[in-house]
This record gives structure tokens, sequence and C-alpha cells, in this order.
């Protein structure tokens, strides 16, 4: 029923945005022509791309991606211009708020319309790719008054890979670049690492770039939905295994350095275990960090005491308008919150599902410096709804990426150490 609400929507979305720019083209057959045969050829690139998705050679895959999910994000754009329009034509057939330069010159306002939309469209495409090709870092700082290894954690997170044959290889090493110089003492991969085939993975050798990935104490990862969508998840769980990277899956693991790794499998698996008989023998004198991929029911990490819990999945919506509709379906759907004595972070994700645009969000990878307070420090001031809360709010700061052609060095000492 779900795919068949949204392929219902998809076509009456494609209908509309067709019609409309028909109409507002010049009676012009060629033309016509032209823009009926480009509107259904990015249709039928999506539809092909969807349905075969990483099952045949890339020389065929990538352009049907590169087409198709163009299509995709201008088709929901101009969508949003000829709606637009189309209410200010309702509200001038009641109201007559048309200047009489539009009224008088119909012509000359149509095709200014459709130049300005076309314009902007293209504008804000030549945004999102420029925001997705050069992923940020973005910075918070937590406390707390449980002991960290040092003093201090500095966690380095990455979720929602998505690698394919869409975002390869080539994107991979450079995205292991920006993780390794941040030199963090612990690594998560919050699930997605995979879209959903691991055939890419394989004939580029994935499992090489992540196998540099450094970390003092342990690189983790969790699953994600998309693992579980190519049928085959046990060959993804056995390239990232290969890897060297632990991957907890409704596991955990408490680190002799004195901290406890909580791995939920994604709430796609709907047998999971849950939270609570997960959390059953952890000593809760040392600090738990929950890594779960989509971040739902934030109040079973509250009520087991969690805690930091690391999340993503959201995408922050991937372009506008998602980001907003993503604030309305989740209590966190991007960024820091303090819920209770827990500490939750939605990432909007490293690389991205479909189009390689980003459009009011932004592609990142997570540091987060997690300090312990001086035991005589007494209550921290938060925005917590528990008064006795020890652990400071986060801030939160953002730089450009490293250059990919910064490497980290291939010598056995530049090597990630395993815990």
């Amino acid at each position: 029923m779900f795919f068949i609400i949204v392929l219902s929507t998809f076509f009456a979305l494609s209908s509309y945005v067709f019609m409309r720019g028909f109409q507002a083209l010049p009676p012009s057959v060629i033309i016509k022509v032209i823009y009926s045969i480009l509107f259904i050829g990015g249709m039928l690139s999506f539809f092909l791309r969807m349905y075969l998705g990483d099952r045949v050679e890339e020389k065929y895959t990538l352009p049907l991606s590169e087409i198709g999910f163009t299509f995709i994000i201008a088709l929901v754009y101009f969508a949003l211009f000829a709606l637009g329009f189309d209410i200010l034509r309702v509200i001038n057939h009641f109201f007559q708020i048309f200047p009489d330069f539009v009224i008088k010159n119909r012509e000359i306002a149509k095709y200014s319309a459709l130049g300005f939309s076309v314009i902007t469209v293209v504008i804000l495409l030549i945004i999102g790719s420029r925001n997705f090709n050069n992923p940020v870092v973005t910075k918070y700082e937590l406390h707390t008054d449980k002991p960290l290894p040092g003093g201090r954690l500095r966690i380095v997170m990455a979720s929602d890979i998505h690698l394919s044959s869409f975002i390869n290889g080539e994107n991979l090493k450079k995205y292991v670049n920006l993780i390794n110089s941040q030199k963090g003492d612990l690594v998560v991969l919050a699930g997605d690492i995979a879209d959903r085939d691991a055939r890419p993975l394989i004939e580029h050798k994935m499992d090489r770039e992540l196998s540099r990935i450094e970390s003092k104490l342990g690189v983790y990862a969790i699953t994600g939905n998309h693992e579980f969508y190519g049928g085959k998840r046990d060959d993804i769980y056995n390239i990232i295994r290969s890897s060297g990277i632990h991957l907890l899956i409704d596991s955990v693991h408490v680190s002799p350095n004195g901290f406890v790794i909580v791995g939920r499998d994604d709430k796609t698996n709907h047998k999971r275990n849950s939270l609570e008989s997960l959390m059953k023998g952890i000593n809760m004198d040392l600090p738990v960090i929950l890594l779960d991929h989509q971040p739902s029911k934030l109040e079973d990490a509250v009520n087991n005491k969690v805690d930091l819990q690391l999340s993503g999945h959201t995408h922050n919506g991937q372009f506008w308008p998602g980001n907003i509709l993503v604030s309305l379906l989740f209590e966190n759907g991007y960024g820091h919150l303090r819920k209770g004595d827990t500490d939750i972070i939605v990432s909007s994700g490293l690389g991205l599902w479909g189009p390689k645009y980003r459009i009011g969000t932004k592609s990142e990878v997570v540091v987060i410096e997690w300090i312990e307070l001086p035991a005589s420090s007494g209550t921290a001031t938060t925005e917590s709804s528990s008064p006795k809360s020890p652990k400071s709010s986060a801030t939160e700061s953002s730089s450009a990426s490293e250059s990919s052609s910064k490497t980290s060095g291939s010598s056995s000492a530049s090597r990630h150490q395993r815990s």
C-alpha cells in the first residue's frame, strides 16, 4: 500500500508539472516535442535506476542515476513553482492583485515566470551539488560526571554513507581522509554504510578504504535500514568486518578503556532486542554510548539511563523542504537534543540516498568532544528537563572539509589500533 501511494503521488506530481510546463512553453511544435522527450526520459531514467539498482554494469547505472535523480530534485522544485504561481492566479481571480502590466502582457509574464523558475532551479542544483561534494565538520562539546579515559573522549561519527556504484570508492577515499583528519579517539559509523547491494563494494575494493580509518580506541559500526534492502546483507556485514571494523548488531562492547558502546540492530528488524535487554548487566558507573541508526523512541535511551545516543537516518531531509518534514516527524530530526539526562545527537549524514544534492542541508562528519566534569564542579547549567543534570549543553561549529588530496599515510605506524 505504501508503494502504491508513493507511485500514485509521483505520477500525479509528474503529470501536473508536465502539463503546466507544456502550457508555459512557446507555441512551437519542436520545442514542445523536445520538452516532452526530456521529461519522459528523466522519468524513465529514474524508474530504471530504481528497478535495476546496482545489478547491472556501472556504465549503465551511473548515467541513469545522474539523470534520474536530478530529474526528481528538479521535479519537486518545478512543482513548488507551478503550485505557487497557480495559487497567485486563484488569489488574483478574487482580489485582482496583479499589476496592470502583468494583466496587459500575459504572454511576457508567462515566459518571465518560466524563465525565472528554470534559472532558479539550475542555481539550486549547482548549490546543492557543491554542498554535497564539500562535506563539513560539525563539532559539539558535551560534559559528563562519569569518568572518561584521560578525562575526555573525542568521538568522530559518520552516518549514512550509502556506498554504491553512485557513491563509490573515490567518494569513500575522500570521506576516510576527512574522518582521519579529525584524529578521533573513537570512530563510529551510525548505519547505512552501504546503500543496498554488496557488489559495488566488492568491485571497488571498498574494504581497503574502510580499513584505513584511524582511531586510538577502535572503529565501531551498526546497521541501518538500507543494509536490509538488498537481500544479501550478510555479504555487506562481511565486508565491514573484513576491514577491521567492529560491527555491533544488538550487542554490547565494554571497552577496557572505561566506556560502554551499545549497538542496536536497525528497527527494520522488528525482532531486534529491546534496549532494556541489551543494557542488562552493564556497569552504569561507566559512560554508556548508544548507537541506534533511526532516532525514534528517544525515551528508551532516557529510561535506560544512556549517557549519549548517536543516530543518523534522517539526512535532515536532504533538500528543502524535506528538512521541515523531518522536524515534524522526529522529536530530534537533526542536531543535539538534551532529553532527561541523555544527550542525543543526530547527524545529517556524510553521503546520501539518491540525488547528489544538498539544498538547505549539509553533508557532514560529526566530532564530539566529550569532557569529564571535575568531581567538585557540581551541577551544570543545561536546558534539560532534569534540574540535577551535570552535563552541559552542546555547542556547535562547522568548518570546511579537508582536501581529498591530504592522506593520512599508508605506513603501518599510521594505521589504527583496535581495542
